[in-house]
């Protein structure tokens, strides 16, 4: 079998970016009440900036304190910047909810969609690379049925399932640029003339790929092999 690197698997850097925090880390008195970043506390957005305000000014409220990189509740909204190695996790008070899963911001989680590049997309819009279906601290942990494990910050690793543009066996799929690529695989219909080669399976090493493949992908990563058989003109070819 040809061997051929391509960039099948890229880092995501995933979550929404935080916000810087406005005004003192204590906001002024109002009667005997100080504001002060604390869980429970109720903030408002003003542009691209967030501060503490009165409950009834809220647009949000903080559901924890954290460290950074935050560890925040799964239906967080939006981070905010305390600095000093502090985030304010925020949950909106109103209907909007960018956090919940599939809605495109938040803590990722199962049933979040995300792109190649640049973190979580929300499902609805369809320009998203893979579904998850689990965050874990490697591959290894991940939840059946996952196809994929791609990087996040942090360590950890998102699992990704069979949807959107993640490629599993019996898919086909154009031929990628040589020698090497970032670009995606990209799947098309079998009995399409832009059709390559069909996948046969994602295994560790060239010598588990099945019988009948005659060709691989490595990763840039170099952890995994996507195993392929040529169709069509391409049979048998490089």
């Amino acid at each position: 079998m040809a061997g051929i690197t391509a960039g099948v698997v890229i880092a995501l850097v995933v979550g929404v970016g935080a916000v810087i925090a406005s005004g003192r880390e204590t906001a002024p008195e109002t009667g005997d009440v100080p504001l002060s970043w604390t869980e429970g506390a109720c903030v408002r957005r003003t542009g691209p900036r967030v501060g503490l305000v009165l409950c009834e000014q809220a647009t949000g409220r903080v559901s924890a304190i954290t460290a950074t990189p935050p560890r925040c509740p799964d239906d967080t909204d939006e981070f905010v910047s305390l600095g000093s190695g502090r985030t304010a996790c925020v949950r909106n008070t109103g209907g909007d909810h960018p956090g919940d899963a599939g809605n495109g911001g938040g803590v990722l989680r199962t049933g979040d969609c995300v792109a190649v590049r640049g973190g979580e997309r929300p499902c609805a819009d369809g320009d998203w690379y893979g579904r998850v279906t689990g965050v874990a601290e490697s591959a290894r942990r991940c939840p059946l049925g996952t196809v994929e494990a791609l990087p996040l910050k942090g360590g950890e690793v998102a699992c990704l399932g069979k949807d959107g543009r993640v490629v599993t066996a019996g898919d086909c799929v154009e031929r990628p640029e040589l020698p090497t690529s970032t670009r995606l695989l990209v799947k098309v219909a079998c009995a399409s003339e832009r059709a390559w080669a069909r996948v046969t399976g994602r295994v560790e090493s060239p010598t588990r790929c099945a019988e009948g493949s005659d060709r691989y992908l490595r990763s840039l990563r170099g952890t995994e092999v996507i195993c392929l058989s040529g169709v069509g003109a391409t049979r048998s070819g490089p």
